[in-house]
Protein backbone atom coordinates (compact mmCIF):
# COMPACT_ATOMS: atom_id res chain seq x y z
CA UNK A 1 0.00 0.00 0.00
CA UNK A 2 1.66 3.30 -1.26
CA UNK A 3 0.42 6.57 0.88
CA UNK A 4 -1.31 9.05 -1.47
CA UNK A 5 -0.06 12.35 -0.38
CA UNK A 6 3.81 11.00 -0.33
CA UNK A 7 5.22 12.00 -3.89
CA UNK A 8 5.97 8.65 -5.31
CA UNK A 9 7.29 5.20 -4.00
CA UNK A 10 11.00 5.75 -4.22
CA UNK A 11 12.49 6.67 -1.10
CA UNK A 12 15.89 7.34 0.34
CA UNK A 13 16.44 7.09 4.14
CA UNK A 14 19.35 9.29 5.35
CA UNK A 15 21.50 6.79 8.20
CA UNK A 16 19.19 3.80 7.31
CA UNK A 17 21.24 1.64 9.91
CA UNK A 18 19.97 3.62 12.81
CA UNK A 19 17.38 1.97 14.84
CA UNK A 20 14.60 4.32 14.18
CA UNK A 21 14.99 4.53 10.69
CA UNK A 22 15.84 0.66 10.11
CA UNK A 23 12.38 0.48 11.98
CA UNK A 24 10.91 2.80 9.47
CA UNK A 25 12.72 1.18 6.58
CA UNK A 26 11.13 -2.25 7.36
CA UNK A 27 7.71 -1.11 7.58
CA UNK A 28 7.81 0.90 3.91
CA UNK A 29 9.32 -2.07 2.88
CA UNK A 30 6.71 -3.90 3.76
CA UNK A 31 3.96 -1.24 2.19
CA UNK A 32 5.54 -2.10 -1.06
CA UNK A 33 7.74 0.89 -1.44
CA UNK A 34 11.40 0.81 -2.89
CA UNK A 35 13.84 1.92 -0.55
CA UNK A 36 16.86 2.87 -1.38
CA UNK A 37 19.81 3.66 2.51
CA UNK A 38 22.62 5.67 3.20
CA UNK A 39 24.85 4.76 5.70
CA UNK A 40 28.28 5.44 5.99
CA UNK A 41 28.64 2.02 8.09
CA UNK A 42 27.78 -1.33 7.37
CA UNK A 43 26.25 -3.52 9.86
CA UNK A 44 23.87 -6.85 10.94
CA UNK A 45 21.26 -4.16 10.61
CA UNK A 46 21.89 -3.00 7.46
CA UNK A 47 22.60 -6.18 5.62
CA UNK A 48 19.38 -7.65 6.58
CA UNK A 49 17.61 -4.86 5.17
CA UNK A 50 19.77 -5.70 1.97
CA UNK A 51 18.93 -8.98 1.79
CA UNK A 52 14.94 -7.56 1.80
CA UNK A 53 15.56 -5.23 -0.83
CA UNK A 54 17.29 -2.49 0.07
CA UNK A 55 19.43 -0.59 -1.88
CA UNK A 56 22.37 1.06 0.61
CA UNK A 57 25.08 3.05 -0.07
CA UNK A 58 28.21 4.56 1.97
CA UNK A 59 28.64 6.97 -0.78
CA UNK A 60 25.67 9.45 -1.07
CA UNK A 61 26.41 10.68 -4.48
CA UNK A 62 26.41 7.12 -5.92
CA UNK A 63 22.81 7.41 -6.61
CA UNK A 64 21.11 8.22 -9.53
CA UNK A 65 18.49 11.02 -8.74
CA UNK A 66 16.36 9.86 -11.51
CA UNK A 67 15.49 6.93 -9.21
CA UNK A 68 14.44 8.76 -6.09
CA UNK A 69 11.07 10.64 -5.23
CA UNK A 70 11.74 11.83 -2.04
CA UNK A 71 13.97 11.85 0.89
CA UNK A 72 13.91 11.29 4.78
CA UNK A 73 16.21 12.27 7.66
CA UNK A 74 16.36 12.60 10.99
CA UNK A 75 17.14 15.24 13.87
CA UNK A 76 21.18 13.77 13.95
CA UNK A 77 21.19 14.76 10.40
CA UNK A 78 20.93 18.48 9.51
CA UNK A 79 22.97 21.43 7.70
CA UNK A 80 24.88 22.30 11.10
CA UNK A 81 25.86 18.72 11.76
CA UNK A 82 26.89 17.06 8.45
CA UNK A 83 27.47 17.90 5.23
CA UNK A 84 25.34 15.04 3.58
CA UNK A 85 22.24 16.79 3.97
CA UNK A 86 23.44 19.40 2.06
CA UNK A 87 24.33 16.93 -0.75
CA UNK A 88 21.21 15.41 -0.35
CA UNK A 89 19.23 19.52 -0.97
CA UNK A 90 21.12 19.74 -3.90
CA UNK A 91 19.38 16.58 -5.52
CA UNK A 92 16.38 18.81 -5.42
CA UNK A 93 14.13 15.93 -3.93
CA UNK A 94 11.08 16.68 -1.31
CA UNK A 95 12.55 16.20 2.15
CA UNK A 96 10.59 14.62 4.97
CA UNK A 97 11.59 14.12 8.66
CA UNK A 98 11.58 10.93 10.13
CA UNK A 99 8.58 11.74 11.97
CA UNK A 100 6.26 13.15 9.28
CA UNK A 101 6.42 9.70 7.24
CA UNK A 102 6.05 7.87 10.46
CA UNK A 103 2.63 9.80 11.46
CA UNK A 104 1.42 9.31 7.89
CA UNK A 105 2.00 5.64 8.39
CA UNK A 106 -0.12 5.64 11.28
CA UNK A 107 -2.15 8.16 10.82
CA UNK A 108 -3.99 6.14 8.40
CA UNK A 109 -4.73 3.72 11.87
CA UNK A 110 -5.86 3.44 15.22
CA UNK A 111 -2.93 3.99 16.51
CA UNK A 112 -1.24 3.92 20.25
CA UNK A 113 1.99 5.70 21.01
CA UNK A 114 4.51 5.35 23.42
CA UNK A 115 6.73 8.53 24.77
CA UNK A 116 8.73 9.34 27.98
CA UNK A 117 12.30 9.68 29.16
CA UNK A 118 12.71 5.85 29.93
CA UNK A 119 11.00 2.50 28.96
CA UNK A 120 9.80 3.79 26.07
CA UNK A 121 11.10 0.85 23.94
CA UNK A 122 9.97 -1.91 25.94
CA UNK A 123 6.58 -0.66 26.41
CA UNK A 124 5.95 -0.39 22.76
CA UNK A 125 7.33 -3.84 22.14
CA UNK A 126 5.23 -5.15 24.87
CA UNK A 127 2.14 -3.60 23.66
CA UNK A 128 3.37 -5.15 20.26
CA UNK A 129 3.35 -8.97 21.50
CA UNK A 130 0.06 -8.46 23.10
CA UNK A 131 -1.24 -7.17 19.97
CA UNK A 132 0.12 -9.70 18.16
CA UNK A 133 -0.29 -12.76 20.02
CA UNK A 134 -4.35 -11.90 20.21
CA UNK A 135 -4.25 -11.94 16.53
CA UNK A 136 -4.34 -8.00 15.27
CA UNK A 137 -1.62 -8.17 13.14
CA UNK A 138 -0.82 -4.59 13.88
CA UNK A 139 1.52 -2.09 12.72
CA UNK A 140 4.40 -1.54 14.40
CA UNK A 141 7.70 0.62 15.04
CA UNK A 142 10.20 0.04 18.06
CA UNK A 143 13.33 2.12 18.45
CA UNK A 144 15.09 -1.65 18.59
CA UNK A 145 15.41 -4.93 17.19
CA UNK A 146 13.15 -7.64 18.84
CA UNK A 147 13.02 -11.23 18.38
CA UNK A 148 9.02 -10.80 18.37
CA UNK A 149 9.11 -9.59 14.47
CA UNK A 150 12.40 -11.76 13.94
CA UNK A 151 15.21 -9.58 14.88
CA UNK A 152 13.57 -6.35 13.34
CA UNK A 153 11.85 -3.17 14.95
CA UNK A 154 9.10 -2.51 12.58
CA UNK A 155 6.43 -3.96 10.45
CA UNK A 156 3.34 -3.05 8.64
CA UNK A 157 0.11 -5.77 9.45
CA UNK A 158 -3.16 -5.62 8.27
CA UNK A 159 -5.01 -5.16 11.16
CA UNK A 160 -6.47 -1.72 12.04
CA UNK A 161 -4.28 -0.97 15.00
CA UNK A 162 -0.66 0.41 15.29
CA UNK A 163 1.67 1.30 17.86
CA UNK A 164 4.73 2.68 17.43
CA UNK A 165 7.48 4.71 20.44
CA UNK A 166 6.95 8.59 19.67
CA UNK A 167 10.63 10.58 20.46
CA UNK A 168 10.30 13.43 22.43
CA UNK A 169 13.98 14.23 22.15
CA UNK A 170 13.47 16.84 19.12
CA UNK A 171 10.14 17.83 19.79
CA UNK A 172 8.45 16.01 16.65
CA UNK A 173 6.57 13.74 19.05
CA UNK A 174 3.61 16.51 19.09
CA UNK A 175 3.32 15.71 15.25
CA UNK A 176 1.22 12.63 16.28
CA UNK A 177 -2.81 11.70 16.04
CA UNK A 178 -3.08 8.86 18.26
CA UNK A 179 -5.88 8.17 20.12
CA UNK A 180 -4.50 6.62 22.78
CA UNK A 181 -1.12 8.32 24.29
CA UNK A 182 0.84 6.89 26.89
CA UNK A 183 3.46 8.56 28.81
CA UNK A 184 5.80 6.15 30.57
CA UNK A 185 8.55 9.02 32.96
CA UNK A 186 9.64 12.52 32.29
CA UNK A 187 13.00 13.48 33.37
CA UNK A 188 15.61 16.53 32.82
CA UNK A 189 16.80 15.07 29.33
CA UNK A 190 16.87 17.16 25.87
CA UNK A 191 17.28 20.19 27.86
CA UNK A 192 19.84 21.34 24.90
CA UNK A 193 16.65 21.20 23.05
CA UNK A 194 13.80 22.38 25.22
CA UNK A 195 16.23 24.44 27.02
CA UNK A 196 14.23 24.35 30.77
CA UNK A 197 12.20 21.77 32.84
CA UNK A 198 8.79 23.36 32.58
CA UNK A 199 9.18 23.65 28.47
CA UNK A 200 9.58 19.94 28.07
CA UNK A 201 6.86 19.26 30.42
CA UNK A 202 4.56 21.66 28.65
CA UNK A 203 5.15 19.55 25.92
CA UNK A 204 4.33 16.67 27.56
CA UNK A 205 0.69 17.95 28.17
CA UNK A 206 0.09 18.73 24.24
CA UNK A 207 1.31 15.38 23.65
CA UNK A 208 -1.21 13.78 26.12
CA UNK A 209 -3.85 16.34 24.58
CA UNK A 210 -6.22 16.68 26.92
CA UNK A 211 -8.08 19.07 24.29
CA UNK A 212 -8.69 15.76 22.15
CA UNK A 213 -10.45 13.15 22.59
CA UNK A 214 -8.93 9.64 23.31
CA UNK A 215 -7.59 8.07 26.21
CA UNK A 216 -3.94 8.96 27.72
CA UNK A 217 -1.87 6.61 30.37
CA UNK A 218 0.51 7.92 32.70
CA UNK A 219 2.37 6.31 35.12
CA UNK A 220 1.52 8.61 37.86
CA UNK A 221 4.37 7.55 40.60
CA UNK A 222 7.03 9.54 38.54
CA UNK A 223 8.19 12.92 40.03
CA UNK A 224 8.06 14.53 36.27
CA UNK A 225 4.59 13.24 35.48
CA UNK A 226 3.60 14.75 38.67
CA UNK A 227 4.49 18.31 37.03
CA UNK A 228 3.12 17.33 34.07
CA UNK A 229 0.00 16.55 35.69
CA UNK A 230 -0.35 19.57 37.62
CA UNK A 231 0.22 22.05 34.33
CA UNK A 232 -2.60 19.54 32.49
CA UNK A 233 -4.82 19.86 35.95
CA UNK A 234 -5.43 23.67 34.76
CA UNK A 235 -6.79 22.84 31.28
CA UNK A 236 -9.37 24.82 30.34
CA UNK A 237 -12.36 23.39 28.25
CA UNK A 238 -10.87 19.28 28.04
CA UNK A 239 -12.52 17.35 25.22
CA UNK A 240 -15.59 15.73 26.80
CA UNK A 241 -14.23 12.37 25.01
CA UNK A 242 -10.92 12.87 26.83
CA UNK A 243 -10.13 10.16 29.55
CA UNK A 244 -7.01 10.00 31.80
CA UNK A 245 -5.32 6.51 33.58
CA UNK A 246 -3.55 7.19 36.10
CA UNK A 247 -1.82 4.40 37.40
CA UNK A 248 0.12 4.57 41.01
CA UNK A 249 0.39 2.94 44.23
CA UNK A 250 -2.35 3.02 46.67
CA UNK A 251 -0.03 5.23 48.99
CA UNK A 252 0.33 7.57 46.11
CA UNK A 253 -2.96 8.19 45.69
CA UNK A 254 -3.46 8.61 49.45
CA UNK A 255 0.04 10.87 49.81
CA UNK A 256 -1.39 14.38 51.45
CA UNK A 257 0.97 16.29 49.61
CA UNK A 258 -0.45 14.99 46.64
CA UNK A 259 -4.13 15.39 47.21
CA UNK A 260 -4.92 18.38 46.30
CA UNK A 261 -3.83 17.36 42.67
CA UNK A 262 -5.53 14.73 42.68
CA UNK A 263 -8.44 16.71 43.58
CA UNK A 264 -8.06 19.40 40.94
CA UNK A 265 -7.60 16.44 38.00
CA UNK A 266 -10.83 15.50 39.11
CA UNK A 267 -12.15 19.07 39.22
CA UNK A 268 -11.10 19.02 35.31
CA UNK A 269 -12.09 15.58 34.33
CA UNK A 270 -15.03 14.51 36.13
CA UNK A 271 -15.44 11.09 36.16
CA UNK A 272 -12.75 10.87 32.86
CA UNK A 273 -9.91 10.24 35.21
CA UNK A 274 -9.20 6.92 36.56
CA UNK A 275 -7.04 5.98 39.73
CA UNK A 276 -5.54 2.15 38.99
CA UNK A 277 -4.13 1.12 42.35
CA UNK A 278 -0.92 -1.61 42.21
CA UNK A 279 1.50 -2.77 44.10
CA UNK A 280 5.01 -4.58 43.68
CA UNK A 281 6.36 -7.00 45.67
CA UNK A 282 8.36 -10.23 45.79
CA UNK A 283 9.28 -9.51 41.78
CA UNK A 284 4.93 -9.23 41.13
CA UNK A 285 2.97 -6.24 40.22
CA UNK A 286 -0.70 -6.42 41.64
CA UNK A 287 -3.03 -4.10 40.38
CA UNK A 288 -6.76 -3.92 41.26
CA UNK A 289 -9.69 -2.83 38.59
CA UNK A 290 -13.37 -3.50 39.59
CA UNK A 291 -13.19 -6.14 42.48
CA UNK A 292 -10.72 -8.16 40.56
CA UNK A 293 -7.19 -8.13 41.00
CA UNK A 294 -4.50 -9.07 38.78
CA UNK A 295 -0.70 -10.58 39.03
CA UNK A 296 1.80 -9.46 36.37
CA UNK A 297 5.18 -11.64 36.59
CA UNK A 298 7.69 -11.00 33.54
CA UNK A 299 10.75 -12.89 32.49
CA UNK A 300 13.10 -9.64 32.89
CA UNK A 301 14.22 -8.18 36.62
CA UNK A 302 13.36 -4.85 37.26
CA UNK A 303 10.43 -2.84 39.10
CA UNK A 304 10.36 -0.74 35.78
CA UNK A 305 10.04 -3.20 33.64
CA UNK A 306 6.56 -3.95 35.75
CA UNK A 307 5.64 -0.81 35.55
CA UNK A 308 5.84 -0.67 31.73
CA UNK A 309 4.01 -3.79 31.74
CA UNK A 310 1.18 -2.19 33.42
CA UNK A 311 0.64 0.62 30.83
CA UNK A 312 0.68 -1.75 28.28
CA UNK A 313 -2.12 -3.77 29.67
CA UNK A 314 -4.47 -1.01 30.54
CA UNK A 315 -3.33 0.35 26.71
CA UNK A 316 -4.23 -2.85 25.26
CA UNK A 317 -7.56 -3.10 27.47
CA UNK A 318 -8.76 0.27 26.04
CA UNK A 319 -8.20 -1.47 22.50
CA UNK A 320 -10.72 -4.11 23.77
CA UNK A 321 -8.37 -6.94 25.03
CA UNK A 322 -9.55 -8.54 28.28
CA UNK A 323 -6.81 -8.25 31.66
CA UNK A 324 -6.13 -11.71 31.79
CA UNK A 325 -4.79 -12.65 28.10
CA UNK A 326 -2.63 -9.46 28.17
CA UNK A 327 -0.99 -10.54 31.77
CA UNK A 328 -0.49 -14.28 30.42
CA UNK A 329 1.18 -12.69 27.06
CA UNK A 330 3.68 -10.98 29.02
CA UNK A 331 4.17 -13.64 31.25
CA UNK A 332 6.61 -14.82 28.21
CA UNK A 333 8.04 -11.21 26.87
CA UNK A 334 10.79 -11.13 24.74
CA UNK A 335 12.43 -8.50 25.27
CA UNK A 336 14.53 -5.70 23.10
CA UNK A 337 17.57 -5.98 21.78
CA UNK A 338 20.08 -3.94 23.99
CA UNK A 339 17.05 -3.67 27.07
CA UNK A 340 19.20 -6.02 29.47
CA UNK A 341 19.94 -8.18 26.69
CA UNK A 342 21.87 -11.38 27.78
CA UNK A 343 25.05 -11.28 24.85
CA UNK A 344 26.59 -15.17 26.01
CA UNK A 345 27.86 -16.68 28.96
CA UNK A 346 32.23 -17.59 29.03
CA UNK A 347 33.56 -19.51 31.95
CA UNK A 348 29.89 -19.17 34.22
CA UNK A 349 30.47 -15.35 33.60
CA UNK A 350 27.16 -13.81 32.06
CA UNK A 351 27.60 -10.67 29.91
CA UNK A 352 24.65 -8.54 29.27
CA UNK A 353 24.25 -5.20 27.48
CA UNK A 354 21.55 -2.27 27.92
CA UNK A 355 21.34 0.69 26.18
CA UNK A 356 20.98 2.80 29.58
CA UNK A 357 22.48 6.19 28.77
CA UNK A 358 20.66 8.56 31.24
CA UNK A 359 21.26 8.69 35.13
CA UNK A 360 17.81 7.11 36.00
CA UNK A 361 18.48 4.02 33.79
CA UNK A 362 21.51 3.53 35.00
CA UNK A 363 20.46 3.19 38.39
CA UNK A 364 17.82 1.66 37.55
CA UNK A 365 19.33 -0.99 35.32
CA UNK A 366 22.28 -1.65 38.03
CA UNK A 367 19.99 -1.77 41.40
CA UNK A 368 17.82 -4.51 39.38
CA UNK A 369 20.64 -6.77 37.99
CA UNK A 370 22.23 -6.42 41.50
CA UNK A 371 19.16 -7.92 43.39
CA UNK A 372 18.93 -10.50 40.44
CA UNK A 373 22.72 -11.46 41.09
CA UNK A 374 23.22 -10.92 45.15
CA UNK A 375 23.27 -14.30 45.76
CA UNK A 376 25.68 -15.64 42.41
CA UNK A 377 28.56 -13.13 41.83
CA UNK A 378 29.01 -9.31 41.68
CA UNK A 379 28.00 -6.80 39.32
CA UNK A 380 30.49 -5.59 37.34
CA UNK A 381 30.02 -2.48 35.19
CA UNK A 382 31.42 -1.17 31.74
CA UNK A 383 30.06 2.00 31.16
CA UNK A 384 30.52 4.24 28.30
CA UNK A 385 29.31 7.98 28.51
CA UNK A 386 27.43 9.25 25.73
CA UNK A 387 27.33 12.49 24.22
CA UNK A 388 29.22 15.19 25.38
CA UNK A 389 26.41 17.81 25.97
CA UNK A 390 24.96 15.36 27.95
CA UNK A 391 27.79 14.17 30.06
CA UNK A 392 28.27 17.85 30.72
CA UNK A 393 25.10 18.17 31.62
CA UNK A 394 24.27 15.48 33.52
CA UNK A 395 27.94 14.82 35.08
CA UNK A 396 26.66 14.95 39.00
CA UNK A 397 23.93 12.68 38.13
CA UNK A 398 25.98 10.45 36.01
CA UNK A 399 28.58 9.43 39.08
CA UNK A 400 25.74 9.30 41.37
CA UNK A 401 23.74 6.70 39.42
CA UNK A 402 27.34 4.83 38.94
CA UNK A 403 28.20 4.76 42.43
CA UNK A 404 26.08 1.95 43.12
CA UNK A 405 28.24 0.12 41.52
CA UNK A 406 31.43 -1.71 43.40
CA UNK A 407 33.42 -2.71 40.32
CA UNK A 408 33.38 0.16 37.94
CA UNK A 409 35.08 0.55 34.75
CA UNK A 410 34.59 3.72 32.67
CA UNK A 411 35.30 3.88 28.77
CA UNK A 412 35.91 7.19 27.05
CA UNK A 413 32.53 9.19 25.61
CA UNK A 414 31.02 7.98 22.75
CA UNK A 415 30.93 11.35 20.62
CA UNK A 416 27.44 10.08 18.60
CA UNK A 417 29.17 12.72 15.86
CA UNK A 418 29.03 15.78 18.50
CA UNK A 419 32.53 17.51 18.68
CA UNK A 420 34.30 17.61 21.43
CA UNK A 421 33.63 19.73 24.58
CA UNK A 422 36.89 21.41 26.41
CA UNK A 423 37.32 20.14 29.28
CA UNK A 424 34.49 17.60 29.49
CA UNK A 425 35.78 13.85 29.27
CA UNK A 426 34.79 10.72 31.64
CA UNK A 427 37.51 12.00 33.87
CA UNK A 428 35.03 14.98 34.52
CA UNK A 429 32.08 12.13 35.58
CA UNK A 430 34.74 10.06 37.62
CA UNK A 431 35.50 13.12 39.69
CA UNK A 432 32.37 13.70 41.67
CA UNK A 433 32.08 9.75 42.45
CA UNK A 434 31.89 8.69 45.81
CA UNK A 435 32.42 5.33 45.08
CA UNK A 436 36.40 5.89 44.21
CA UNK A 437 37.06 2.37 43.62
CA UNK A 438 36.92 2.61 39.48
CA UNK A 439 38.94 2.68 36.70
CA UNK A 440 39.30 4.97 33.89
CA UNK A 441 39.39 2.79 30.42
CA UNK A 442 41.85 3.76 27.37
CA UNK A 443 38.91 2.81 24.81
CA UNK A 444 41.79 -0.13 22.93
CA UNK A 445 39.58 -2.82 23.40
CA UNK A 446 42.17 -5.51 23.90
CA UNK A 447 43.86 -3.82 26.78
CA UNK A 448 40.76 -2.77 28.37
CA UNK A 449 39.45 -6.48 28.68
CA UNK A 450 42.85 -7.52 30.03
CA UNK A 451 41.91 -4.52 33.06
CA UNK A 452 38.01 -6.16 33.24
CA UNK A 453 39.11 -9.90 33.60
CA UNK A 454 41.52 -9.72 36.13
CA UNK A 455 38.57 -9.01 38.83
CA UNK A 456 35.94 -11.60 36.60
CA UNK A 457 35.09 -14.49 38.46
CA UNK A 458 32.43 -17.31 37.20
CA UNK A 459 29.58 -16.28 38.71
CA UNK A 460 29.86 -12.58 37.87
CA UNK A 461 27.86 -10.93 35.47
CA UNK A 462 29.70 -8.50 33.06
CA UNK A 463 27.25 -5.64 32.20
CA UNK A 464 27.98 -3.48 29.44
CA UNK A 465 25.85 -0.44 29.33
CA UNK A 466 25.48 3.19 27.26
CA UNK A 467 24.36 3.86 24.29
CA UNK A 468 27.20 3.91 22.35
CA UNK A 469 29.00 0.81 21.20
CA UNK A 470 30.18 -0.23 24.23
CA UNK A 471 28.35 -3.83 23.34
CA UNK A 472 31.49 -4.37 21.25
CA UNK A 473 33.69 -4.85 24.72
CA UNK A 474 31.26 -8.21 25.56
CA UNK A 475 30.78 -9.39 22.23
CA UNK A 476 34.77 -9.27 22.20
CA UNK A 477 34.76 -11.06 25.59
CA UNK A 478 32.70 -13.89 24.69
CA UNK A 479 35.09 -14.39 21.48
CA UNK A 480 38.42 -14.88 23.06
Amino acid sequence: MIIEDLPGNQVLLLGIGGSGMSSLAHILLDLGYQVFGYDKKESDITLFLKERGAEIQKDILGFDPNSIDFVVFSSAINDETNGIFRNVKALGKPLFHRSQILHKVFGRLQSISVAGSHGKTSTTAMISQILEKTGKDPSIMIGGDTDLLGKKGGKAGKGEWGVYESDESDGTFLGHTASIRIATNVDNDHLDYYGDERTLQNAFVKYLAPGSKGNAIVQAHDPGILKVLKLLSKTNSPDPEFHLWLLGDKDLFQNSEQKDLFSDLKITLGDNVRFIHYKIERECLLFDYESNQYEVKLPFSGTHYLRNSLCAIFATFVVGLNFTESVKILSSYVGVKRRQETLGIKNSITVMDDYGHHPTEIKTVIESLKQSYRNKGNLVVLFQPHRFTRTEILQKDLAEALSHSKNLFLLPIYSAGEKEIPGISTATIANHLTNKSYTLLSGMIDEDLKEIEMILEPGDCLLCIGAGNVRLWGETFLKT
